[in-house]
């Protein structure tokens, strides 16, 4: 890709499939990841399509030309004014538009109004750049690749997104500033504006339609692709009703022209992540992260902010090139929460959108300004390197952007308490505790139990505890067995149930297994006992099934194995009340950050968790990855952070 002998469509797609071999991944899984891949990222291209139908709306409507005068007719004669009033203006347009298809619309028409109003091309070209870069902060259609691949919500990046635009911002108008007091010469036209047939003034209303995305889709939280979709019928209604209907079917088959290498480079992008969840893959490239030396807040500035040139000519911080392997492991491996992640990249790309070579939008703008395409990079690099670099900064020491602390190991005391064990004492191991319900049944099942365990050469004792209660650092046992039986009367009889629940020291269920049957009124403990023997025997089947699983519970007090993926030992579920509570392992990493078994869930990474939805905050807690949470417990409220996941 840097020496431009493949395109970044082609050699994405490519690179998936030959990290994948020299990862030891196998040949006949290969299918599947191009398979999987291409429809992974699905989400993101229908909507950057549905972008683009907006953005030709936009254009041919004479919606973007009439914005633009607006613009030209209140700068004067200020070249200065112009050209700032021109690049708000763009930045506008680029909240909503995307594709070279945009670039060229909007460019044929601003460029020349700049440079003929005295604006330096070597001036104009850099600002049109910036001014994209700027508005593409909010670009939705991108914010649904930051929100799908990387499992985040919209309103995590809200408040960092503004205070990157304001840093965006001021850096477009520091570079104003200098270039108009360096630059003495004035510039003519590269180009004339094209001849137009569309009405050079739309009705005001119409002028809304660029931003009506963005109020559908952060005020009323609606989907990117529904939210374009309004918008074009909108803007092809108000602007030219009569030509609606075929007005709409141009700009979707031209629109779809305009990102056809963006939806291709996105199912590249998507065979790559399929192909990194491979084990094979993701094990060869964990030493890259080990070590956990990102969590160092000058580590992160040092090579998101002053490295983020390595984003230049696809190279391993682009997230549309070579780093979006880098990113994807960084994800996998946990390494920092998924939205600070997508902070960095949001940072690095602001380097990328108006400084790379490589661009085909950079590419066409020195065409049409007669500016050579290097020498708009070495311009733009400084201000937009300061841009990274700030926001990286911001990031680190502003966690409440996020509402969660991505690097409070370092910045500030630990919020929790002191670690707990995970592990069990070198007394403890190998000691199964064999529990009961407290009931008749449930006392002799247990001891028939504990008896069956020891002739089969277990080391069982019996004891009552709850192995939930505390952490395993004084626990005489390795295991818990706690041991159920209940009753159900039946027109054939009663019904006994007895249920063996193995968990490990922490009370982390492990397995569980239950046997009944009908017997004539009234039980006896005789009939307890012999459903209690099946139970033995199934647990029994379950250690030669999982012999690590098994070792390492009666060793270590943990039925965990190498190579399981990172956990927390924590999960979630909703209560009656309508309250999402916490279930948490003892002795757990959940459990060292402060998180407790009861607590109620008030937020996940500063979002209410009711507005991810119940079933995609559960599944959060079995992502392995360090989330924020806001919780309360007797009353009060608190904040848990997750540190580092647990990994045999």
């Amino acid at each position: 890709m840097y020496l431009r002998a493949m395109p970044a469509l082609v050699a994405v797609p490519c690179m998936a499939l030959a990290m994948s071999l020299a990862a030891g991944v196998p040949f006949d899984r290969l299918g599947g990841i191009v398979t999987g891949g291409a429809v992974q990222l699905a989400p993101v291209y229908v909507a950057v399509v549905c972008g683009a139908l907006l953005g030709r709306v936009t254009i041919e409507t004479g919606i973007a030309r009439t914005i633009v005068n607006v613009a030209a007719e209140y700068g004067g004669e200020q070249p200065l004014v112009l050209a700032l009033g021109l690049c708000a203006i763009v930045a506008l347009l680029f909240t909503s538009l995307s594709g070279l298809g945009g670039i060229i619309m909007v460019g044929t028409i601003v460029l020349p109004i700049m440079m003929t109003a005295g604006v330096p091309r070597t001036v104009a070209a850099p600002l049109f750049l910036m001014a994209f870069a700027l508005g593409y902060i909010f670009n939705i259609a991108n914010w649904t690749f930051y929100t799908k691949y990387f499992g985040i919500v919209p309103q995590q990046l809200t408040h960092y997104a503004i205070a990157l635009a304001a840093i965006d911002a001021a850096a477009l108008v520091l570079f104003a500033l200098v270039a108009f007091r360096g630059e003495r010469g004035y510039a003519t036209w590269a180009a004339k504006p094209r001849p137009s047939d569309e009405p050079r003034r739309v009705p005001a209303i119409a002028l809304i339609t660029p931003v009506l995305p963005l109020l559908l889709y952060y005020a009323l939280r609606m989907e990117a692709t529904p939210a374009f979709l309004i918008a074009a019928v909108f803007g092809a209604l108000v602007a030219r009703p009569s030509r609606a209907v075929p007005q709409l079917v141009a700009a979707a088959i031209k629109g779809l022209e305009d990102v056809a290498p963006a939806v291709l480079l996105f199912m590249g992008i998507g065979m790559l992540l399929v192909a990194t969840k491979e084990p094979q893959f993701s094990a060869a490239l964990r030493p890259v992260v080990a070590g956990g030396w990102l969590r160092n807040p000058i580590a992160y500035v040092l090579l998101f902010g002053i490295g983020s040139p390595l984003v230049l000519y696809r190279g391993p911080l682009n997230p549309f090139g070579v780093g979006i392997a880098v990113f994807t492991v960084l994800l996998g491996a946990n390494v920092l929460p998924a939205v600070i992640i997508v902070a960095a990249i949001m940072a690095v790309v602001q380097v990328q959108n108006v400084c790379d070579p490589t661009n085909t939008a950079n590419v066409w703008i020195a065409n049409f300004t007669g500016v050579p395409i290097d020498a708009i990079t070495k311009r733009t690099l400084p201000y937009q390197v300061a841009v990274a670099v700030v926001a990286c900064v911001l990031v680190v020491l502003s966690p409440s952007l996020f509402s969660q602390r991505a690097f409070a190991a370092v910045l500030a005391p630990a919020l929790a308490q002191a670690p707990s064990a995970t592990y069990v004492p070198p007394a403890a191991r190998s000691i199964l505790a064999v529990d009961d319900d407290a009931t008749a049944f449930g006392r002799s099942a247990a001891d028939r139990v504990s008896t069956a365990l020891r002739s089969a050469g277990w080391h069982a004792i019996r004891l009552h505890d709850d192995p939930n209660a505390r952490d395993c650092a004084q626990k005489r046992y390795a295991a818990h067995l706690l041991v159920q039986a209940s009753t159900f009367h039946l027109t054939a009889g009663d019904d006994l149930d007895v249920g063996l629940r193995l968990s490990d020291c922490g009370g982390w269920i492990v397995n569980e297994w239950h046997d009944h049957k009908v017997v004539s009124p009234p039980p006896r403990d005789s009939d307890a006992a012999a459903l209690a023997e099946q139970g033995v025997q199934r647990l029994l089947e379950w250690s030669s099934a999982h012999p690590v699983r098994s070792r390492n519970l009666l060793l270590l007090g943990v039925a965990a194995q190498a190579g399981d993926p990172p956990t927390y030992f924590y999960a979630f579920f909703k209560t009656p009340d309508g309250e999402l509570r916490a279930y948490v392992r003892a002795g757990g990493p959940a459990y060292a950050a402060g998180l407790r078994s009861g607590d109620i869930v008030q937020t996940i990474d500063g979002v209410e968790w009711w507005r991810l939805g119940t079933y995609q905050s559960q599944q959060l807690a079995y992502d392995g990855r360090p989330h924020a949470f806001g919780i309360r417990r007797e009353g009060r409220e608190s904040e848990v952070r997750l540190g580092a996941p647990f990994s045999l």
